[in-house]
């Protein structure tokens, strides 16, 4: 004679064959929700997961609930109510007559009496010792609910917990793969620079070689009193270009060129001039007129190389923003003592900063720039080297519109 099969280890076999196979939440909340109204066909039931402040449980799935149930449900106080309560202790209820019940919920009570819930069980739902939520089953019968449907309840929970967390662990992994994936993307991107800094500097020296030839000749031609005064003038021309391209030759292998970190007194006016003679091309290109302010300083104490790379990644973001900008485009950069401080300010009249992204603005691998028009470090890199020299770098709109970044430096000499 064939055994008849318990309709309880079928439910359980049920939610857990779903746990088992997929890492839907919603498809596993929904299984178990299903699986349980059909213990006797009279029930109805309910599932809240704790919010991410912990004060509050939100309602994500429910079977045979009112509309006015359900509204009252959707969002319930932590510890107030039966249903609050649970998740605050962590200790099973079950009832007799819920609507009778002084802790219930008051603005659920008229709905409890009209909707005729008489049976009641609710469990925590737990994962590592942690509670997650609650799950309640309620009866429209006058019969209430025994010891074994009290732990049906129960382990069902416990299965919902075993979902709940094997889906946190594989976003956890998802996401730290793609951190991973990231990660050696700039790797990849870090090698490829190094790579041009290299071959930059092999250029810049074999550019450098002809430039001082035409300076030197240009220089004994000049030095000839004879000399007509137009072609005098043209030659001048011809010198003080060729010096200007040297500069840039200069700067270039400076920027290019692998230095251990050395710090040492820093003129950030000096600096200043290199980095937009660097950028000066570029700038024009795109019709960005550039206006400087450079107030008497006294030096910082600082790594030349790391204050170059910071300023010269901000003023390339101020580039990048107002070339998509078709607003009117210039770059200011002043510098200025306070107190004891060096401030250096680079302003742009590009469209500024959405309020959503200025608290993530320094974080590693955030960017608002297309793909491949930015690695999301430079800010990052450019907050730790000020953060390292006991400076700041703050990032801020503009109340007319753009963006301004602040660096502030100490001034002084190392500490003995």
């Amino acid at each position: 004679m064939k055994r008849a099969v318990d309709p309880y280890l079928t439910i359980l076999h049920t939610v857990a064959e779903t746990v088992s196979r997929s890492l839907d939440v919603d498809e596993v909340l929904r299984t178990a929700l299903d699986a349980l109204t059909h213990v006797t066909g009279h029930e109805i039931s309910s599932l809240h997961l704790v919010s991410e402040d912990g004060l509050r449980l939100l309602l994500q799935g429910d079977r045979g609930l009112s509309p006015r149930l359900r509204e009252v449900n959707r969002r319930l106080p932590m510890g107030e109510g039966l249903i609050g309560r649970v998740a605050a202790t962590g200790e099973t209820l079950r009832l007799e007559n819920v609507a009778g019940e002084p802790d219930l919920f008051p603005p659920a009570r008229a709905a409890v009496r009209m909707d005729q819930i008489r049976g009641f069980v609710c469990v925590p739902i737990r994962s590592r010792g942690r509670i997650l939520g609650t799950l309640s089953l309620g009866r429209q019968t006058t019969e209430g609910f025994d010891d074994r449907e009290v732990a049906l309840v129960q382990a069902t929970a416990d299965q919902i917990g075993i979902a709940l967390d094997n889906a946190r662990l594989y976003s956890e992994t998802r996401r730290q793969l793609e951190e991973l994936r990231r990660t050696q993307t700039q790797l990849i991107h870090a090698e490829k620079l190094s790579a041009v800094g290299e071959l930059a500097s092999g250029v810049a020296h074999e550019i450098n070689n002809p430039l001082t030839t035409i300076l030197g000749q240009a220089h004994l031609v000049l030095a000839d009193a004879e000399l007509k005064p137009a072609l005098r003038e043209r030659l001048q021309i011809i010198a003080a270009e060729t010096s200007r391209a040297a500069r840039i030759v200069q700067n270039l292998l400076m920027f290019a060129r692998h230095y251990p970190p050395e710090r040492r007194p820093c003129s950030l006016a000096d600096l200043v001039r290199r980095v937009l003679e660097l950028k000066a091309f570029q700038l024009q290109q795109d019709a960005i007129r550039v206006e400087t302010d450079l107030a008497p300083c006294p030096p910082v104490y600082a790594d030349e190389n790391q204050l170059q790379q910071v300023l010269l990644n901000l003023v390339q973001n101020a580039h990048q923003a107002m070339a998509r900008h078709p607003r009117d485009r210039q770059l200011t950069v002043r510098v200025r003592p306070a107190g004891d401080r060096a401030v250096i300010e680079v302003l742009d009249t590009g469209p500024g900063m959405a309020s959503e992204v200025l608290p993530r603005i320094f974080d590693p691998f955030f960017t608002t720039k297309p793909p491949g028009d930015g690695s999301g470090l430079g800010l990052s890199v450019s907050y730790g080297i000020m953060s390292e020299h006991g400076g700041r770098l703050r990032a801020e709109n503009r109340p007319g519109g753009g963006a301004a970044f602040t660096i502030e430096l100490p001034f002084g000499t190392p500490a003995d």
